[in-house]
């Protein structure tokens, strides 16, 4: 298959403060996530009640602008390090530097930088500095994994791998995918596309872990496969691709069910989400490599033993 776009793996704290940030904020994702409510709660009496009570109205709406910044800042090494060249670079200069990849600019770029700084630089003190040294540890050797897995497959298979299941099409304005390995919003991979570069945050869901657990892996699939409806979509799925509005058909739900089912497939891993150029979805195809793991995976936990 010709790839016509490069990767490219990333990898600072100041990624994953940013990503922890987000799910912490975003209450419509975090049911999906990993860490769920138990760790919400748990964040939140680490914070100042004030800060809390900010953060509960927030909405934070350029994430995958500051994801840019990070991934052209020449001063990433830590948090601090990002924060502090954030905060001395002028505004005209985020301008040029996001100019290239993002349609539409806000004219208040100072006062957006600003009030990013200020929520990130007391998140970073008040929660990312308490994180698990062992969580980012992972995450740094996720991103040699990765480097190293991408001198053996082509771009697109080394996304899919470490994504489980997307799929990022060829296409002729896509110059470059950069990796980024993150904790905080685990099993779901944050992916944005600006004119020519994707930036893809995929999940490590065992980051922190002294061995790998089994079960995170296991018990979506097993999930899936206990639902009737989504196993007509996996059957649907085995005789080609389809988009939302064709499996709709095929399964007589409503499209928002539909959706429902197909997300929980994808953060599965038991099909693929094919994305031509944008971040909507275009259509699905089956994974079935799945078939092959489900049983190494449920090998692995009846002999981990419960540990």
């Amino acid at each position: 298959m010709d790839n016509s776009y490069s990767i490219k793996v990333e990898w600072s704290t100041a990624y994953e403060c940013i990503i922890s940030l987000y799910a912490y904020i975003y209450e419509k994702e975090r049911k999906h996530l990993q860490l769920g409510s138990a760790w919400k709660e748990e964040t939140t009496r680490m914070l100042p009640d004030s800060f809390a009570a900010e953060l509960a109205d927030e909405r934070w709406e350029v994430l995958h602008r500051l994801v840019l910044l990070v991934a052209q800042s020449p001063r990433k090494a830590s948090v601090a390090d990002f924060l502090e060249w954030l905060e001395l670079i002028p505004p005209g200069e985020i301008y040029e530097r996001l100019a290239p990849w993002v349609e539409t600019i806000p004219l208040n770029l100072g006062e957006i930088r600003d009030h990013s700084l200020s929520l990130l630089k007391r998140w970073n003190e008040h929660y990312f500095t308490k994180v698990e040294p062992r969580i980012l540890e992972c995450l740094e050797q996720s991103a040699r994994e990765t480097k190293e897995l991408a001198k053996t497959l082509s771009a697109i298979e080394t996304i899919d791998q470490v994504t489980h299941g997307i799929w990022i099409e060829p296409m002729s304005e896509l110059q470059e995918v950069v990796l980024i390995p993150q904790y905080h919003c685990a099993p779901t991979s944050v992916l944005d596309f600006h004119r020519g570069i994707a930036t893809c945050l995929y999940p490590v869901r065992d980051a922190g872990r002294l061995h790998p657990e089994p079960l995170l892996e296991l018990l979506p699939i097993t999930q899936c496969l206990a639902d009737e409806k989504r196993l007509q979509i996996l059957r649907c799925l085995s005789n080609g691709t389809g988009t939302l509005g064709e499996l709709q058909q095929q399964v007589s739900l409503a499209k928002s069910t539909v959706h429902h089912h197909v997300t929980a497939l994808r953060r599965a891993g038991l099909i693929h989400a094919h994305y031509t150029g944008s971040s909507t979805i275009a259509y699905y195809s089956l994974r079935g490599q799945f078939v092959d793991r489900l049983p190494v995976l449920l090998r692995s936990f009846l002999e981990s033993g419960g540990k």
